[in-house]
């Protein structure tokens, strides 16, 4: 049996047919192996993202835990300055008050002066002859008594000081408290 040549055009159409169903069949089952390993390997990212996701919610945690211990920490400090702070400022109000008083009609006197100074007169034994030094309402015939703008000059200084010492008092206990981290 003899078969019948085919012609040469539809020999070559059969061959370009061919070659062209085999290389669509290969790009077909390559993106399709490409697909499964794109797969596997996303699969395998996610399991290491989720690692490290787990990870750093642990580290997230911990760090979370030390800044919430440390503020903790510092509010304590901040508050018993704070009563330390209130306690230095009643002990110099307290002291201002006995200082004022102490003080003759507003004026402070001199602790060291000598009782039988002042006053100026001619009187014997230091006695004033004009008898000044019983009158309240003079400050200058008063024996030791300061004068007003001293007592006031003296007064706003000590209150500056005791200002300042307990601004020093406190940023020292805070100095010594980072130091101490």
């Amino acid at each position: 049996m003899d078969y019948p040549s085919l012609p040469w055009e539809v020999k070559i159409g059969a061959g370009v047919f061919l070659f062209l169903s085999i290389t669509a069949g290969y790009i077909i089952w390559a993106n399709h192996q490409q697909g499964i390993g794109e797969a596997r390997a996303t699969a395998k990212y996610n399991t290491l993202i989720d690692a490290q996701k787990k990870e750093a919610a642990g580290v997230l945690a911990r760090e979370t835990a030390r800044v919430v211990a440390a503020e903790r920490a510092l509010q304590d400090f901040k508050n018993s300055q704070e009563v330390k702070d209130a306690g230095n400022k009643k002990t110099v109000d307290n002291l201002t008050a006995r200082l004022r008083g102490l003080a003759v009609n507003g004026r402070l006197r001199d602790p060291h002066a000598d009782p039988g100074c002042g006053g100026g007169g001619g009187g014997s034994n230091g006695t004033d002859s004009t008898g000044s030094r019983n009158r309240p309402d003079n400050g200058t015939a008063s024996s030791g008594v300061l004068s007003a703008e001293l007592s006031g000059l003296l007064g706003r200084l000590l209150k500056e000081a005791d200002e300042i010492n307990n601004a020093y008092i406190s940023c020292r206990a805070d100095a010594e408290a980072v130091r101490a981290k």
